[in-house]
């Protein structure tokens, strides 16, 4: 005869077989492109028409993309978690008890994003502060290890003066981290008291960026940490904390309606895929705007026009998330060409192409070639030395390491 054995909560989902996660190539794709506005902004042709020029410098919302997609895809994968009974594990475990929260969760989940964004990033980190630093000066050991210890540890993104140390362009890594950090917390927020305590989150890290800079600001022993509102509100997690939760909460948005057939729209249907295009629109006019408010822009202040960072902020985020939903619900060309597969794969290179487009490379070429010198020659070499990085490194040492850790 049959015994049924009660099993443990715990046991059951540590032995349940993990659900397939969602997966959206469109939205690899708009990574792809993202990442070639980032290029064109960082390298402009010599001889670019005036016009084409101003249009390309406004291209630091760029980053509000990645912001918002690393927002979506993490609550998209991690979200199911916050549903449980062990989600309020996270943050208070005497509460709830071992015997409710899946086992090991936050080792799984923190070493999986060290192995997607550390070892690249160190390998590529390092040569550039090698090519920077060495040979130490006598006397500057102490000055240069603390440089390289902020860089390697990414502290470095907290200071508008020191940002810029190693790999430039790495500095969106400490803001990615902080959410990284903070994601469990805004999941739980919004699980347990819905929108309200997504907006108590996203209050709560501005307040607590303001404060800090308020404190730090113009004391020179800081060395730029928190140093500015405008470092703020362009380069920190604390400022730019509604990209990543409207990412959030457009996961759950989905979640709530992954089940259900797409909505018609081009091609195949006269119906207007409203939200594509309405978010394409709103799009359209946020650059626009940028365009004819043409803001300086800070080597390490960022953008400098108040009226510019509301519109980076806060505009384009909204805006943004409208063509996303499009992109997520609405059959439409662009769904169609963003989610081809030649722009998913191009997708998944986009990292190993953000960090290397900036490095020894470029000090290369424009040592070579000028700066705006053979852009396109330098774009092509820039790609293929991407595909070769993702291929022999991010990749292999993203899944060695998890097998090391034996994390699934």
């Amino acid at each position: 005869m049959a015994v049924s054995v009660p099993v443990p909560a715990a046991t059951a989902l540590a032995s349940a077989p993990a659900p397939a996660k969602p997966y959206y190539p469109a939205l690899s794709g708009i990574r792809a492109v993202a990442a070639l506005l980032v290029f064109a902004n960082h390298f402009r042709p010599v001889g670019m028409p005036h016009w084409a020029d101003q249009t390309v410098r406004q291209f630091h919302f760029t980053m509000s993309i990645f912001f918002m997609l690393s927002g979506f895809v993490l609550a998209t994968n991690y979200q199911q978690l916050a549903a449980g009974p062990g989600a309020a594990a996270w943050y208070a475990p005497a509460r709830v008890g071992p015997a409710a929260r899946p086992p090991g969760w936050w080792r799984r989940y923190f070493w999986r994003r060290v192995a997607r964004v550390y070892p690249m990033y160190l390998l590529l980190n390092t040569t550039v502060l090698w090519h920077v630093y060495w040979p130490v000066p006598p006397g500057q050991w102490g000055h240069t290890l603390t440089l390289v210890f902020l860089s390697e540890s990414l502290l470095r993104g907290f200071s508008d003066t020191l940002k810029y140390v190693g790999l430039p362009q790495a500095w969106s890594l400490t803001a990615e981290e902080c959410f990284y950090f903070s994601l469990p917390l805004l999941l739980w927020l919004w699980q347990r008291r819905g929108w309200r305590g997504a907006a108590a989150f996203a209050a709560g890290a501005l307040a607590l960026g303001l404060g800090l800079t308020a404190l730090c600001q113009g004391r020179p022993a800081l060395h730029g940490f928190f140093g500015s509102y405008y470092h703020l509100f362009s380069f920190t997690f604390f400022g730019r904390v509604l990209e990543f939760s409207l990412g959030v909460g457009l996961a759950r948005w989905q979640a709530a309606r992954a089940a259900r057939p797409l909505g018609p729209g081009w091609p195949g249907s006269p119906v207007v895929p409203w939200r594509t295009v309405a978010g394409g629109l709103l799009l359209a006019v946020v650059l626009a705007a940028l365009l004819r408010i043409n803001s300086p822009v800070g080597a390490y202040e960022g953008v400098l026009d108040p009226r510019s960072v509301a519109l980076n902020v806060l505009a384009f985020p909204v805006a943004f998330t409208l063509l996303l939903a499009g992109l997520l619900r609405e059959q439409s060309w662009l769904r169609a060409v963003l989610g081809s597969r030649f722009m998913d794969e191009a997708g998944r290179r986009t990292y190993a192409f953000y960090l290397v487009q900036i490095g020894l490379l470029s000090i290369w070429w424009q040592g070579h070639f000028g700066f705006g010198g053979q852009v396109a020659a330098q774009l092509l070499v820039t790609l293929l030395l991407s595909e070769v990085l993702y291929r022999g490194v991010e990749e292999p040492a993203r899944k060695w390491l998890l097998a090391k850790l034996k994390i699934a």
